[in-house]
């Protein structure tokens, strides 16, 4: 008889556990956005406007990513204090996805942004004014920032 009392005590803690709500119990809505940064390593040509190029080129093209909701930001730096690169600056691409990368094609989003007839001359463009020696993609893994207001 006594060890049905245990059994019925512990059959009530159970039963009545599961009736309270767990705090942050709802992993899904909940979920933290992950972030990728692709950065690509640019080595610029002698004689070359790269700032220019970047700046009518390819920043409209970024732009129309950021609107359509497939890029968070897109940046153009160069190095202030730094040791000995290969490279002049880098051109850095945030994303919450990697398909935002990876699925992305380019052709039909230059086509669209600059228009075909201008496709031709706006990549020899690119080609004339610098090189990507490399790009590599990052995932953040933890962060603080400043809240916005």
């Amino acid at each position: 008889m006594k060890h049905l009392g245990y059994v019925a005590v512990g059959f009530l803690a159970f039963v009545l556990g599961t009736l309270v709500p767990l705090r942050n119990a709802h992993a899904q809505a909940d979920a933290p956005t992950r972030t990728f940064y692709q950065i690509a390593f640019m080595k610029s040509k002698p004689a070359q406007n790269w700032v220019k190029m970047e700046r009518e080129l390819w920043k409209p093209i970024h732009a129309e990513r950021i609107n359509s909701g497939h890029l968070n930001s897109w940046t153009v730096m160069t190095p202030v204090f730094s040791g000995p690169h290969p490279y002049d600056y880098i051109t850095v691409e945030g994303a919450n996805s990697i398909d935002d990368f990876t699925k992305l094609d380019y052709q039909a989003l230059a086509t669209k942004v600059w228009g075909k007839e201008n496709l031709e001359s706006r990549f020899s463009q690119t080609m004339n004014a610098r090189d990507e020696i490399g790009s590599e993609l990052w995932e953040v893994v933890e962060s603080a920032s400043k809240a916005a207001k």
